[in-house]
């Protein structure tokens, strides 16, 4: 961490030395679990972390994108307080930290995947999700010799963390991967909650059309949407 405690080392660090200080440290976890910087929070400072920049300000938080997933937003603080309403009545307990978690992961899924975990049906669907985002929460804040003493990089993979990283990452690849086929897929249907465009439906037709500097690939779109599930959890 870095203490800024004057005005003139406010200047130096935010205007004279700008370009210097506005990249994150290439740490271990982060690279790998952001497909080596290609998302937006991770990447360097430069030509692409511009366009990728551009690709969502444009099409993915520009105002109207937020304003047309507002009804979703509705529907599952709905949804929230009819299921609070209920076990209240029946005066059970209710878990504020678990009801927001699934809130706010449901949402997520509905606007980025067009699925919504959070029904009966989708248990094993949801707690291999949640899993999923806890194990990769953990590892992006997780402490690898690697990172202070490159040469000592041995100690990580002595103590499991590295096999734990490659192991969440595969898994994390693989769940993506498979949002991603069925969005390709021809035949694919959408169910009643997902008719309308998410975000994986948008970053393909974006890879599609070609319209930028940057050639989407399929690890672009799953950095992205890995970046959007961290940063709304």
């Amino acid at each position: 961490s870095l203490v800024v405690s004057s005005a003139k080392l406010a200047k130096e660090i935010l205007k004279t030395h700008d370009l210097q200080f506005c990249s994150r440290p290439a740490l271990v976890g982060q690279q790998k679990l952001s497909y080596n910087g290609l998302d937006l929070a991770f990447s360097p400072y430069d030509g692409y972390w511009r366009e990728i920049r551009k690709i969502c300000v444009i099409h993915l938080f520009n105002s109207n994108r937020v304003e047309n997933f507002r009804p979703i937003r509705e529907d599952e603080v709905s949804r929230m307080i009819e299921k609070i309403s209920k076990s209240v009545a029946a005066s059970n307990p209710v878990n504020l930290s678990e009801v927001m978690m699934s809130l706010t992961s449901t949402i997520i899924c509905r606007i980025g995947f067009g699925k919504r975990y959070d029904d009966d049906k989708a248990t094993s669907a949801r707690s291999r999700f949640h899993a999923l985002l806890n194990e990769t929460q953990a590892l992006f804040v997780s402490f690898f010799v690697t990172d202070y003493f490159p040469f000592m990089g041995w100690i990580d993979k002595l103590t499991g963390m590295m096999q734990r990283l490659q192991n969440n990452f595969q898994e994390l690849d693989r769940f993506y991967q498979e949002l991603i086929d069925e969005h390709l897929d021809p035949n694919r249907t959408k169910s009643e909650l997902a008719q309308q465009e998410d975000i994986i439906d948008v970053l393909l037709q974006i890879r599609k059309d070609r319209g930028f500097k940057v050639d989407l690939t399929l690890d672009h779109i799953k950095a992205v949407l890995m970046t959007r599930a961290q940063a709304q959890t």
